[in-house]
């Protein structure tokens, strides 16, 4: 029988920043890497399904939840961020990498700073310049300065995630809808630091290690041009649909994306 137990761990990055670990379950260690707008309660509905084979440690990336922040921001602060937990997590141990989004954007840019890792999922890892134009970006920072985090998570939801209106109403009727509110501050920061970033084709052309990329079937266009960028540079990728998913199946579909993982 798995563990119910839960606890919070901290690692401490090479610029200073902790970042908080949140661990359950048993087995080899799941590191599960959030993405834009969300925190480690993003994996609350999957961890539970595979607690039983994992022990699965969900971050809180920098600047949200229990972890702190750094001065400035740079994306690649946060590759160094992971590969410092996954270094921390492993103890002789073969961990799994698995990003969603923007978080699997930065497991990628991991990647390569931790030796020998094993095994990497990339769930619509963003391929830099797709998510959002500098007028967009600049709306959603000045309603969230103006205190309408609400309309901020909307739109970033609905107009760069991809959500339905469905899928929003239903999120305002849970208790995720004002964590993401309290999380809205990082979007600007992440969005733009997205729009500047230029796939690293030659470093994951030199990973050496199967990586696993799933796709939605009903994702926005960015998803599916930027999965198959990855895939393309990528020398050992398997891509597989989520059938009738869309970007956000590890809340939708928990079970599906958890049948997928090795």
């Amino acid at each position: 029988m798995v563990s119910l137990r839960v606890v919070l761990e901290r690692v401490r990055t090479p610029d200073g920043v902790e970042i908080a670990c949140e661990v359950s379950g048993q087995g080899p260690p799941l590191v599960a890497v959030h993405g834009a707008g969300s925190a480690r309660w993003g994996w609350s509905f999957l961890r539970p399904l595979v607690e039983d084979r994992y022990t699965v440690i969900a971050i809180d990336r920098r600047g949200r939840g229990d972890s702190t922040d750094g001065d400035g921001y740079a994306v690649e602060r946060e590759f160094e961020d992971v590969a410092a937990v996954v270094r921390a997590v492993s103890d002789g141990a073969e961990p799994l990498l698995f990003g969603h989004s923007y978080g699997a954007l930065v497991s990628a840019g991991a990647a390569p700073l931790i030796e020998g890792l094993p095994r990497l999922v990339l769930y619509e890892p963003p391929m830099g310049g797709v998510l959002a134009e500098p007028p967009v970006i600049d709306r959603l920072e000045s309603q969230i300065a103006g205190g309408d985090r609400d309309a901020a998570v909307s739109e970033f939801l609905r107009d760069i995630a991809g959500y339905d209106a469905a899928e929003i109403q239903e999120l305002r009727r849970s208790p995720v809808w004002e964590q993401r509110k309290a999380v809205a501050h990082t979007l600007p920061r992440e969005l733009r630091a997205e729009r500047e970033y230029e796939l690293n084709r030659a470093a994951l052309a030199e990973l050496d290690l199967p990586v696993l990329m799933l796709i939605g079937s009903e994702s926005p266009d960015w998803a599916r041009r930027s999965t198959a960028a990855y895939a393309d540079a990528l020398s050992n990728a398997t891509v597989h649909t989520l059938e009738g998913q869309g970007h956000g199946a590890l809340a939708a579909a928990p079970e599906l994306v958890a049948s997928e993982l090795p």
